[in-house]
């Protein structure tokens, strides 16, 4: 009896380490495909992007990437201060928020890679409108070692330093480019309205300091084209009222005896009395 419990209970515990290690098999490959890992060491972890990137970000300033194949890898708001990522595999890589200053991307392939406000451009440029028409927006790329500045578009259309953006939110996407493929960056620009004035305007006439109002500190400003035009008036009806009144002195008068009165001529018309 003790014979035949001693065999059932071995059959029974090599039955559970067989399920056991077939939960294992089937647990491990599970595990290690849910998240692929591209480097990991120190404070320095590098996986893909549909994994996300590790919280707080990847510290790895100085780390030497070259020739790692990353393609798809999760850099967001990794610290990539000084670099090395000459002749990696980084095609789908996402940059976004990265610190890139001094890396080095010579001979990296970086097609379809993710660079918005990484340190090259910024994300977000704000501005003031000067007028109506809204406010030129200034900008200048600062790439690192390996890429090279592309064009800014918006819509396919290139758009330069110093263009003058509506009032609103606009978008432009910039490129950058290796020599294995070419990348991109995104930027917002918010132009916000100028502020109304707030100061009373300053009015024509007010009266002096010190002085109590006089009749004369309401007078409206002087109209120098009105003037002129009543005084050109004045000066036509004066000149019409000289020639009438030459005219009128002209006219010939009744005879008083005087020798030195003109007499009218004969074929003159009688004149009414007066005239």
């Amino acid at each position: 009896m003790a014979r035949r419990f001693a065999i059932q209970r071995g059959r029974f515990s090599m039955l559970a380490a067989v399920t056991l290690g077939s939960f294992a098999l089937i647990a491990v490959p599970a595990t290690a495909a849910h998240a692929e890992v591209f480097f990991d060491e120190g404070g320095c972890v590098v996986q893909q992007v549909t994994d996300g990137a590790p919280a707080g970000g990847s510290q790895c300033a100085g780390v030497d990437f070259g020739g790692v194949s990353m393609g798809q890898a999760a850099f967001m708001g990794a610290n990539l201060a000084g670099a090395n990522l000459s002749g990696s595999k980084l095609q789908a890589a996402n940059f976004t928020g990265a610190n890139i200053e001094g890396a080095d991307f010579t001979d990296a392939q970086i097609e379809g890679a993710d660079f918005t406000d990484s340190g090259i451009l910024p994300g977000t440029i704000t501005a003031e409108a000067a007028d109506a028409s809204g406010a030129p927006i200034e900008f200048a790329p600062v790439v690192p070692a390996g890429l090279t500045a592309g064009d800014c578009m918006i819509v396919d259309v290139p758009v330069a330093s110093g263009t003058v953006f509506p009032v609103g939110d606009s978008g432009m996407v910039c490129k950058f480019s290796s020599s294995n493929g070419t990348a991109l960056a995104v930027v917002k620009i918010q132009v916000t309205p100028h502020p109304e004035q707030t100061e009373a305007p300053t009015p024509l006439f007010t009266d002096e300091p010190g002085q109590a109002p006089t009749a004369t500190s309401t007078r409206q400003p002087a109209d120098w084209g009105l003037i002129a035009a009543v005084g050109g008036g004045a000066v036509v009806v004066l000149a019409l009222g000289v020639a009438a009144m030459v005219i009128s002195r002209r006219r010939p008068v009744a005879a008083t005896g005087d020798d030195d009165v003109a007499e009218p001529d004969d074929d003159d018309a009688p004149k009414a009395p007066g005239l």
